[in-house]
């Protein structure tokens, strides 16, 4: 701290970038294992939110679509209704 009380830090456009494509990164397998239109347009919104912060630090973000990784979570403890 300076002797004003006030904390400094440094942080780079890199850092900002990593981070941002790692929260991405998370949210994108939400996408990938329950694919619903609601989903979809929740997606869409973290994106969008991703870039506008993106933006405010002028860092180019590229958010690619999210692709499967080992397939659909399953949830053995929940069947259609005659299973």
């Amino acid at each position: 701290m300076n002797q004003t009380g006030v904390r400094h830090e440094i942080l780079f456009r890199e850092d900002i970038r990593n981070l941002l494509r790692s929260i991405d990164a998370a949210n994108a397998s939400l996408a990938v294992h329950l694919p619903t239109s609601e989903i979809a347009i929740y997606r869409a919104g973290f994106i969008a939110a991703l870039q506008a912060v993106a933006l405010a630090f002028d860092i180019p973000l590229e958010v690619r679509p999210p692709r499967p990784t080992l397939g659909p979570l399953l949830i053995p403890d929940v069947l259609p209704e005659g299973e």
